[in-house]
């Protein structure tokens, strides 16, 4: 996986002040200039993409790519500066693209899909920051596709799966397809705590193979 904003790739860090437009509007500014690259493709005529309603992929047909709205991402959108005026910014999460990777799906009675979690790296991460909103998103009997939140402490204790980011399977396998994009999860971070670094941590799961974590800093004033 990799995220926006990222304005420096030799470092993970996200630090800004919320009342400060110069510190947060280049994070906002990097997000608006990744989404423009989905929006510019989202104009174009239908004709040469599949319809991809429902999470029904038609015509099934590998070379025909699913177009992918950003308004799916709810509040996470550039209209709210992705919340990183009011702290409670959001991250972008996308899957890199491997050319004919398919999604190897552990249990497809939970989901067809790969599904994302993120964790605080270290044990006082959970009090740094208190809920997470994925959009979309999935509950886990893998009925429920709207919007709602999970308070990560409760979730490691009880061990069990909750709300989840969902990574729709329609938009796989990526084989250098015309005006391919890959999916997106929208991460927003509630009620962080200020002046206090934390680290988050997160992973794609219900595959059979792992892979690495995604993991950055926050640090807002």
């Amino acid at each position: 996986m990799s995220h926006r904003p990222n304005i420096d790739f030799l470092s993970s860090v996200i630090v800004y002040e919320s009342a400060n437009p110069q510190t947060y509007m280049p994070y906002v500014q990097n997000i608006r200039t990744f989404i423009y690259l989905y929006e510019e493709v989202n104009i174009r005529s239908q004709d040469g993409f599949a319809n991809c309603e429902n999470g029904i992929k038609s015509p099934n047909e590998p070379d025909l790519v699913c177009k992918f709205y950003p308004i799916v991402l709810e509040s996470c959108v550039k209209e709210n500066n992705y919340g990183y005026d009011r702290s409670e910014p959001c991250i972008i999460l996308k899957i890199n693209k491997i050319y004919g990777w398919l999604p190897d799906i552990q249990n497809k009675t939970l989901s067809n899909s790969p599904l994302v979690r993120c964790f605080g790296r270290y044990a006082a991460d959970f009090e740094a920051f208190g809920n997470l909103h994925y959009y979309p998103n999935i509950t886990v009997d893998g009925l429920s596709m709207h919007s709602n939140l999970i308070n990560i402490k409760t979730l490691l204790l009880l061990s069990v799966l909750c709300f989840s980011g969902i990574f729709d399977s329609v938009y796989f396998p990526y084989i250098i397809q015309y005006a391919y994009r890959s999916p997106l999860v929208a991460v927003q971070i509630k009620n962080a705590r200020r002046n206090s670094l934390f680290f988050v941590s997160c992973r794609l799961f219900n595959l059979i193979t792992p892979t690495e974590p995604l993991n950055f800093e926050f640090l807002i004033d």
